[in-house]
């Protein structure tokens, strides 16, 4: 779960919360400008952090304007955690306006700002954040889902955010994107990282699930074998057109062919047979 931990906590100051929900800024202004002297750094912080929370734009540029000092904590930066979770395009936009480094910040509750707006399905929010220098290749999300990844398992699956990714200098270096692709039976994700610039390599072994799906057998494999586990008969196919080793073994000596046995598609071991 998500934890705040402000310097000072906006409800000892009546009025100021609602007035950030509703993007009340001249009453903000004024609690602001009327708070003590020795407060008004750590409000202006927290006063920020709600803003960008709740996508109120105006507060937080104004919080900018008037003197906001983003903190260079890398590591769970809640003016960036807030921002990310508000998946607002436009909060980003004032952030970078102001001459935040996105590149800067992670959090280990929620990733970052690219891999949460992969995992939505957001294309815009990810096109902004690319074209505004956030690294794919330094990218990772909430338990260890990489952007790429996000991207395909995610509850919104976009090939146009893997291909803005590519675009981007994306190398798919030790990427499991194409693993989760073929094990999924997404054939076009799966060509699209596989014919990119910078292919998939076809012979990585790794896993793409922090838990492995319910009934499928959680051994770690090449993207040939777990297609083969799944019975993905059109990935198998093109997979092994592509030039996959059905020679792989998992660390307890299993073959794709035992795999395609677990999957109980039978076409799926005869592609195999054959192609040996």
């Amino acid at each position: 779960m998500y934890h705040y931990n402000t310097t000072m906590s906006l409800v000892t100051i009546s009025g100021l919360e609602p007035a950030i929900a509703t993007g009340d800024l001249e009453t903000v202004k004024h609690l602001y400008t009327t708070a003590d002297e020795d407060q008004k750094s750590a409000l202006l912080t927290s006063i920020a952090t709600r803003a960008a929370g709740k996508a109120k734009t105006e507060i937080l540029d104004w919080c900018f304007r008037s003197g906001l000092q983003v903190p260079r904590t890398s590591l769970n930066n809640e003016l960036y955690d807030q921002a990310c979770l508000s998946l607002s395009l436009a909060v980003f936009g004032v952030l970078v306006a102001h001459g935040v480094n996105l590149n800067r910040y992670h959090s280990e509750y929620i990733g970052d700002a690219l891999s949460l707006a992969a995992y939505h399905g957001d294309i815009e929010l990810a096109r902004f954040l690319l074209q505004n220098g956030v690294d794919p290749n330094q990218a990772w999300g909430y338990q260890d889902y990489e952007p790429g990844v996000a991207a395909v398992a995610g509850p919104n699956p976009s090939s146009e955010i893997l291909r803005l990714m590519l675009q981007h200098g994306w190398t798919q270096k030790d990427s499991t994107a194409h693993i989760a692709a073929a094990e999924l039976g997404n054939l076009e994700v799966l060509r699209l990282l596989v014919e990119a610039d910078y292919g998939a390599d076809l012979e990585h072994a790794g896993a793409w699930w922090p838990i492995p799906s319910e009934g499928i057998v959680g051994e770690v494999g090449t993207a040939l074998y777990r297609a083969a586990l799944t019975g993905k008969e059109e990935v198998v196919a093109y997979l092994l057109e592509k030039g996959a080793t059905p020679k792989f073994k998992d660390k307890k000596g299993q073959s794709c062919f035992w795999a395609a046995k677990q999957g109980g598609n039978e076409k799926v071991m005869r592609m195999l047979e054959d192609s040996d």
